[in-house]
């Protein structure tokens, strides 16, 4: 029996079989496609994510072998993304130049010296093209603007891609219990020693498509791992932690795969309808290349905005500027629920806030997001009539946060800069960190040594009665109160009091049974 041709297989094939695997196809048959053994497919099976995230930072390479100095390697490349993505022009000289310094910085070996062979081969293993590491730097402007608009409709075009099937996503930075710094918490954050700052920053990445009729379930990324508001709650959005709540490529191709595509297959069943898809994306350096994102039968399509058109563009960086104003107004609106005669009850009421509240917060505040806005926010990439833009909404909800303001004790001293400050103390920031030589160097050396994420501190000091929730017998009184009051109101409509008189039904049901767990579907299954 001759032995079997040893068969080396490329990245790509890896992840063509992973593919198939997922879609149900046997080892035996993708062994017999490929040329290799079964047991190959079962490696390959067992090393999902390794692959997944090896093709992230060394997509060209034909086998997995690792480069001479990995660390260097990876600092280095870490630095000429976060460099891309602000439009900085690298040359070769550059990243030598560049590689020696961070050589230095990590210990590196002395003898080392950026050849042309190592740059060579550096852009290699990264795909980097001549192209992108040359030319002038590349600032914002029209003419570059409208040179994009113009390919981007021939690639839409060429492609015939149905427009409900084009979308964006863009990340950004939440200061999600930040106010006005003339409110008395921030007068009090600042003045009191030891005091701990409010200023506690989420990451959140949106997205929908150009159309404006479907909306994505918003990624919100926290610190805590496992925070205790959030243990046995289901909040209809997307949750994932990172040390510092920044958006790194690991979570992105996890939304990528387990939330977009998914989301994307089930809203074209619903509809009827089928065709290419095109996800739109900054070119952030936690957003991984088209190559890797390409996986699914080819049907989900990958483009970049250049670095220098972005910030004129890119439609969710419209929305996403609403999606703050409306989750900061829905704030104020939290903190004039509670009683005004006492300064010192607000105070402890708002600090009290846990991340619970900021979900349940930027979820209303994402409902509320009109098809309008975001169809509206194309305008310009798709280079249409501009005349009803999206800041007339922005506008109107810039007018409610002022009035909302005049009517909080705490804020009674915040004037319009101090409001107009607050609204975009956070407008700066991506969503992904912006590191120095050495934070490369130290976030890389903690990756390696994958620490554990300890439980956010306040998350951790959350009262065990207050994480137990009202009884059944509290809830079925609190609801049937509800209930009265919504009847009298102008804003009562029959389908919202018949929800409020089923969650009331349950209510009473649980407490009359002691079933803790029935659930909505196991108490209206009809006999």
């Amino acid at each position: 029996m001759s032995k079997r041709k040893r068969v080396v297989l490329s990245l790509k094939d890896k992840i063509n079989i992973i593919d198939s695997l997922n879609k149900g196809e046997t080892g035996c048959k993708l062994a017999e496609k490929y040329g290799v053994g079964a047991s190959t497919i079962s490696d390959i099976k067992k090393n999902t994510d390794s692959i997944l995230l090896y093709t992230c930072k060394f997509k060209h390479r034909k086998v997995m072998k690792k480069p001479k100095n990995e660390l260097l390697d990876e600092a280095l490349f870490c630095w000429f993304l976060q460099e891309r993505s602000t439009g900085q022009p690298i040359s070769g000289p550059l990243l030598c130049e560049k590689a020696l310094q961070l050589n230095k910085k990590i210990g590196g070996d002395k003898s080392f010296v950026a050849s042309n062979g190592w740059l060579y081969r550096f852009k290699s293993r990264h795909g980097i093209r001549e192209l992108e590491i040359q030319g002038e730097k590349m600032s914002a402007n029209v003419y570059a603007a409208n040179s994009f608009k113009d390919d981007f409709k021939k690639h839409l075009d060429e492609n015939n891609y149905d427009l409900d099937f084009v979308y964006n996503a863009d990340e950004t930075g939440l200061n999600w219990k930040s106010l006005p710094s003339k409110s008395s918490v921030s007068i009090r954050e600042n003045s009191a020693p030891g005091y701990k700052s409010s200023k506690e920053r989420v990451t959140l990445l949106a997205c929908a498509n150009a159309t404006g009729t479907h909306k994505i379930p918003l990624l919100l990324i926290g610190k805590s791992k496992n925070p205790r508001c959030l243990k046995n709650v289901r909040v209809p959005l997307i949750y994932k932690n990172q040390k510092s709540a920044w958006m790194n490529s690991e979570i992105f191709i996890d939304w990528y795969d387990n939330t977009f595509i998914p989301e994307v297959k089930k809203r074209q069943k619903k509809i009827g309808k089928e065709g290419n898809v095109l996800l739109v994306l900054d070119n952030a350096p936690t957003h991984p290349s088209a190559e890797l994102l390409e996986r699914e039968n080819k049907k989900f399509k990958v483009k970049f905005l250049p670095p220098n058109v972005t910030s004129l563009l890119q439609p969710m960086d419209q929305v996403i500027e609403t999606l703050k104003r409306l989750y900061r107004k829905q704030l104020l609106r939290r903190l004039l629920s509670v009683d005004e005669d006492n300064v010192e009850v607000v105070v402890s009421f708002f600090k009290k806030m846990n991340l619970k509240e900021c979900c349940y917060m930027i979820i209303d505040a994402w409902d509320l997001i009109e098809r309008k806005t975001l169809n509206n926010a194309w305008n310009k990439l798709l280079n249409r009539d501009i005349e009803n833009s999206v800041t007339h909404s922005d506008d109107s909800i810039l007018e409610d946060i002022k009035d909302l303001i005049l009517n909080i004790q705490i804020c009674k001293d915040c004037d319009n800069d101090d409001v107009q400050e607050w609204i975009t103390c956070d407008s700066n920031d991506p969503g992904f960190q912006m590191m120095s030589d050495d934070e490369v160097i130290e976030n890389l050396l903690q990756s390696n040594e994958k620490h554990e994420i300890k439980e956010d501190e306040t998350e951790d000091n959350q009262d065990e009665e207050y994480n137990a929730g009202p009884s059944h017998d509290q809830a079925v009184h609190a609801l049937e109160t509800a209930m009265k009051w919504f009847e009298k109101q102008t804003e009562s409509d029959p389908m919202s009091l018949l929800q409020l008189k089923r969650i009331r039904d349950i209510a009473a049901m649980k407490r009359k049974s002691g079933l803790r767990q029935m659930t909505i579907t196991k108490y209206y299954k009809p006999n």
